[in-house]
């Protein structure tokens, strides 16, 4: 063998020991950004108890490996299918706000892995549903609303709290009910405002009676109080006060004198 050879085969043994030395050193180290904790896994020991908090970590490269957790709040948003009390199905939409205990997340690993989102959350947040909308008959699910809600956060507080996973806000944020319960709900509707229009036509026309009444009444009074208070003495004013100052003539020309009848009855007594 040459010596060209030989610096060849050197040469790649060297580029061999360099990047195996890269690589040592890369896997050697673990940057654990904010917001975030790191559980190491050991191919030979399994999950470390100890949980890698934000900052710089070493670790045995090949042999361990570290997965990183978001510990902020963080947001899902589950839809799910409930019951009523009179079995009425309903669609349930659920929002809620939670983080994981950044100390337990090396059990949550161990226990249910990185996909806890659909391995717990999301089947609780269903069972939730289930068990409370069946508390309520469903024309009471959209006037319980809170009720409802209270009984949900109930329920997710403590499967939720079983993993460590703590809850923060939970909203229900829409119910859908069957289309074949909006369409009687709807019907019921119409006819409920149909009633009340009919009752408002009745008290409408009840009060346009009463007002007839009243003005006929009114009118009564008025009457009532003029015949009352016309006397002879004031027919005679008004009469003055309309008369011209000319006399009447009669058919012949000659005027005819003013006579005080009442007066000169009383004078020819």
């Amino acid at each position: 063998m040459d010596d060209d050879v030989l610096k060849r085969v050197g040469m790649w043994i060297a580029g061999i020991l360099i990047l195996l030395l890269v690589m040592t050193m890369f896997g050697s180290c673990s940057v654990i950004g904010a917001g975030h904790r790191g559980v190491v896994y050991s191919s030979i020991s399994g999950v470390q108890q100890q949980v890698m908090t934000e900052g710089f970590h070493w670790k045995v490269p090949w042999f361990q490996t570290v997965h990183k957790f978001d510990i902020r709040t963080q947001k899902l948003e589950v839809q799910a299918d409930g019951a009523s009390k009179d079995l009425q199905n309903v669609k349930i939409v659920v929002t809620l706000n939670y983080r994981l205990d950044p100390m337990k997340v090396a059990k949550l690993f161990q226990t249910v892995g990185r996909d806890y989102e659909d391995v717990v959350i999301v089947p609780a947040v269903n069972e939730a549903v289930k068990s409370s909308s069946a508390q309520f008959p469903v024309e009471q699910i959209i006037v319980e609303r809170s009720r409802l809600r209270d009984l949900i956060v109930a329920s997710l507080t403590d499967r939720l709290g079983r993993y460590d996973i703590m809850l923060e806000q939970v909203s229900v944020t829409q119910i859908e009910f069957s289309p074949e319960f909006n369409k009687v709900v709807e019907e019921k509707q119409v006819e409920e405002q149909k009633i009340k229009t009919a009752e408002y036509k009745k008290k409408q026309a009840e009060q346009e009676k009463q007002t007839t009444i009243l003005q006929a009444e009114g009118q009564a009074e008025q009457q009532r109080l003029m015949k009352s208070t016309i006397t002879k003495d004031l027919v005679a004013l008004k009469w003055i006060e309309k008369w011209d100052g000319k006399l009447p003539v009669t058919s012949m020309g000659n005027a005819v004198p003013m006579v005080n009848i009442g007066t000169a009855a009383g004078d020819g007594q």
